[in-house]
C-alpha cells in the first residue's frame, strides 16, 4: 500500500517548502512521512509558534526579495503558498497588484518560471479569483504546462462548525487526481470549547449595548451553531472578525486554542506561554483550515491519502 507523503516509485519523501508559513497550518495538514525542507515567513512571532510545534527549519525571510536560485536551492517538490489576502479581500480596498502587500507574491510568480516546482498549492480569499494577480499566476502556470485545479471550499462542507470560505489552487507538472473529501463527521460547536475558559475572555454588556445585532453570537448548547470566520482582527475589531459565545454565565470571546481546534490543528498543538492573547488571536486568525488543506492536497498523487487526519 502506498504511504501518503512518499513517492511510490522512488520511496523518497515528498519535499515541501512552506512559503508564508505562518504558525504551520500546512505542516499540520501533511502526513508525517513528508519532508518539510523549510518554513519561510517574515513574521518572527509566527515562526516562534511554528518552532514550538515542529522541528522543521525556519527562516525569517522577506519574500519581496527572494530569488529563483534561493527557491531552487531547497530542492522542493511542492511549494505551499498562503500570500497576504488584504489586496483581494472584501474588507480591503482591493488594490490587487497595486497593493504593496502583493509584491512578494508577484515576485514568486516570476520565480516559478525560473525554478518551477513539480507541484504548487495556494490558499487565499475567494476575491483572489478574477484578480489581476490571479490572472498573472494562471498565465505563468499555463505557459509552463501545469495542470491546475481550483475550488472554493468552506470547513462547514467538511463537518466543521466554522465558516472560513477560501479559494484553493493546486497545480502540477505531473497529473493530478481528484480532491478527496473525507467522510463528514459533524461535531457540535461545544466539542471544541475549553472546559474552563479564561477570565479575560468575558466581555461586558457595554459592548453588546453598543453593537447589538452587528455582533455574531452563537450559543454553545445549540447543536447546529456555526461560528463565523475568525480573522487576525479578532479581539480588536468588535464586528466582522469572528463570533462571540453565549453561555449561561454571559457572553465571551473564543480563546485562541478554541479557534485552533475549529481550524483542525492537532490536539498536541501548543502556543508559547509567553504569547499574549491578543497576538495569539492575530496569528491564529491568519492561519489555515487544516481539513480543507488536506482535501486540496489530496489531489497530489503522493498525498492522495491526505484527506484523513494525521498525527505529526
Amino acid at each position: 500500500m502506498d504511504r501518503p507523503g512518499v513517492n511510490p516509485e522512488t520511496s523518497r519523501p515528498l519535499r515541501v517548502l512552506e512559503l508564508y508559513s505562518g504558525i504551520g497550518g500546512c505542516s499540520a495538514a501533511l502526513p508525517p512521512e513528508t519532508a518539510v525542507v523549510a518554513a519561510l515567513d517574515i513574521n518572527e512571532a509566527a515562526l516562534e509558534v511554528y518552532r514550538w510545534n515542529y522541528p522543521h527549519p525556519t527562516l525569517p525571510v522577506n519574500l519581496d526579495f527572494i530569488s529563483a536560485s534561493d527557491l531552487h536551492s531547497f530542492n522542493a517538490d511542492l511549494w505551499w503558498l498562503s500570500p497576504p489576502c488584504q489586496p483581494f479581500t472584501v474588507r480591503g480596498l482591493r488594490r490587487d497588484t497595486e497593493d504593496s502587500r502583493a509584491r512578494s507574491f508577484l515576485r514568486l510568480i516570476d520565480c516559478i518560471g525560473q525554478a518551477p516546482p513539480t507541484y504548487l498549492a495556494l490558499e487565499n480569499v475567494p476575491g483572489f479569483r478574477g484578480s489581476q494577480t490571479h490572472s498573472l499566476l494562471r498565465s505563468a502556470l499555463d505557459e509552463l504546462g501545469y495542470v491546475v485545479q481550483e475550488v472554493v471550499l468552506c470547513p462547514t462542507e467538511l463537518g466543521v462548525p466554522n465558516r472560513r470560505q477560501r479559494l484553493y489552487l493546486v497545480a502540477g507538472l505531473e497529473p493530478l487526481g481528484p480532491m478527496l473529501q473525507p467522510p463528514q463527521e459533524h461535531r457540535p460547536l461545544g466539542a471544541y470549547l475549553d472546559p474552563e475558559p479564561s477570565f479575560d475572555l468575558w466581555i461586558d454588556e457595554e459592548l453588546t449595548d453598543k453593537y447589538g445585532q452587528a455582533l455574531s453570537v452563537v450559543a454553545a448548547q445549540e447543536v447546529t451553531a456555526v461560528a463565523s470566520c475568525f480573522t487576525s482582527a479578532y479581539g480588536r475589531s468588535p464586528v466582522r472578525s469572528g463570533s462571540y459565545l453565549r453561555t449561561a454565565s454571559g457572553l465571551r470571546r473564543f480563546s485562541p486554542m478554541e479557534i485552533l481546534r475549529l481550524l483542525g490543528f492537532p490536539p498536541d498543538f501548543r502556543l508559547p506561554p509567553s504569547l499574549s492573547t491578543q497576538l495569539a488571536w492575530r496569528l491564529v486568525g491568519n492561519s489555515l483550515s487544516v481539513p480543507a488543506v488536506r482535501c486540496v492536497l489530496s489531489a497530489i498523487p503522493e498525498l492522495a491519502g491526505s484527506g484523513s487526519s494525521y498525527s505529526r
